[in-house]
């Protein structure tokens, strides 16, 4: 009942919400050398980057873009456990729109929970239905195979940097660089302090050809 009253208000305030947005977007233009981008923030913040939402960003929508990036395209996108939420339609589009409004030397890091994880208990927990916080809107289980597919089909090239292979194998080169840090990930996730990747991320980072 209260997350219900909660979310009333929520939509009550998004009119505002969206013109503050807007406001803090042109500063954020005027003031920023490069345009860094957090797709699905929520409440994550972090220095340098512009968070967005649904509420200001939709990423299946093309005039949201064109209303933010018109001027001047997107050098990087980060967007942590955003994509598996997604139809396949709505997976289409975003990754036009990435296309679209980015500058040709854009990286785009893109952080899912990984099917190719050999465990059987956190498979259970993130797949489409599953029993992990948010997994109920889950449309998805990426492997680092079938989530490169969507973006090179669309110009881009993949490199994985953290992810399980079809063989059981874990890999990772991931670190916390200027491109966008993954709190789900080997080492920022408190899960796996035994030194152990207990839970990890599916990671790749996409460049334009």
């Amino acid at each position: 009942m209260i997350k219900k009253f909660k979310r009333i208000i929520y939509n009550l305030l998004i009119p505002g919400l969206k013109v503050i947005k807007y406001i803090n977007w042109q500063y954020y233009l005027n003031t920023a050398k490069e345009i860094k981008i957090v797709v699905g923030a929520g409440k994550t913040k972090y220095k340098g980057w512009f968070n967005t939402d649904i509420n200001t960003l939709d990423v299946t929508n093309k005039n949201d873009f064109n209303k933010y990036f018109s001027e001047k395209k997107i050098k990087k996108i980060l967007a942590e456990h955003v994509l598996e939420h997604l139809t396949d339609i709505e997976l289409e589009l975003m990754v036009k729109n990435f296309y679209k409004y980015s500058e040709k030397n854009v990286n785009i890091r893109i952080g899912v929970p990984d099917g190719f994880h050999t465990d059987t208990n956190y498979i259970e927990r993130v797949k489409p239905g599953g029993t992990g916080d948010g997994a109920y809107d889950h449309k998805h289980l990426f492997d680092y195979i079938t989530l490169s597919n969507i973006f090179e089909k669309h110009g881009f090239v993949s490199t994985p940097i953290e992810y399980w292979d079809e063989n059981g194998k874990f890999c990772t080169t991931y670190k916390n660089d200027e491109n966008g840090f993954i709190t789900r990930s080997f080492i920022n996730d408190e899960r796996n302090k035994d030194g152990k990747p207990n839970y990890t991320s599916l990671i790749i980072d996409f460049s334009k050809k």
